[in-house]
């Protein structure tokens, strides 16, 4: 009887070990960096986050993010940066819409470590994007 217990701990080990071989290790997802959608950014909460918002659109957007920046026009090719942390406000948002009421959309990348870049441009067709919001946990939403 004792015999037996390291002998089938060591079978088991190798089983395993011959599974974990053969499937190989598990694959870590890279973080999203270009063309991401919504909740494939993540930043660290509590660290200071610099959003570049650029109109790449064809027409003029109004763009706000209470309480700090009230409604301004974005125009073509024109880019606004804003500076935010968790402390001074949690879960920070930024709100945009067509002056016209046509459908926007927002295309994010990350192009540094704590750079969120959000591009704005005219979408053919309803729905359309109307917020980014970085929640709690520091995921980037679009809404």
């Amino acid at each position: 009887m004792q015999k037996l217990l390291p002998v089938g701990l060591i079978g088991g080990c190798l089983i395993g070990l011959a599974a974990w071989l053969l499937n190989g290790p598990a694959a870590v997802a890279a973080p999203c960096t270009v063309n991401c959608g919504s909740g494939q950014i993540q930043f660290t909460p509590g660290d200071r986050i610099t959003i570049q918002i650029v109109n790449v659109g064809g027409r003029p957007l109004s763009l706000e993010q209470p309480p700090r920046l009230g409604p301004r026009v974005l125009y073509t090719g024109n880019t606004v940066e804003l500076q935010v942390g968790w402390t001074a406000q949690p879960n920070p948002s930024v709100f945009f819409w067509s002056q016209e009421r046509l459908p926007v959309r927002a295309r994010l990348s990350r192009p540094a470590p704590n750079t969120l870049r959000v591009e704005l441009f005219s979408a053919p067709s309803e729905p359309s994007d109307r917020s980014i919001t970085i929640e709690a946990d520091g995921r980037v939403s679009v809404k």
